[in-house]
């Protein structure tokens, strides 16, 4: 009896191996196609990222042409506020001097 029994306990024992080998591979499977999508998915953020970077730089650049411009538009205001207070002085001076003329 134990001859019969050996056998059928060692084939059942390799269908038991045989079914958790399968599994395994069908695990693996998987991983790999889960793995492969991850992949994808950060190869698209990365490539976002990298647009996002170069957009940040494009606005980088644009705050520093308006920052620029604002400078520019300052120097020009003060430029004219001085040449106005000039003239008021001015017209404050032949006031005086009508005044004067005149009195």
């Amino acid at each position: 009896m134990q001859s019969v029994t050996g056998p059928y306990m060692l084939a059942e024992r390799l269908q038991q191996l045989e079914v958790r080998i399968r599994e395994a591979v069908a695990l693996l499977e998987n991983l790999r196609a889960e793995r492969n999508s991850l992949q994808a998915k950060v190869a698209a953020l990365e490539a976002d990222l990298a647009r996002g970077g170069a957009g940040l730089k494009a606005l980088g650049a644009e705050r520093d042409q308006e920052r620029s411009h604002r400078q520019r538009l300052e120097a020009e205001r003060e430029e004219a506020r001085a040449r106005v207070e000039a003239l008021l002085g001015e017209l404050g001076r032949i006031e005086a001097a009508v005044r004067d003329g005149t009195a």
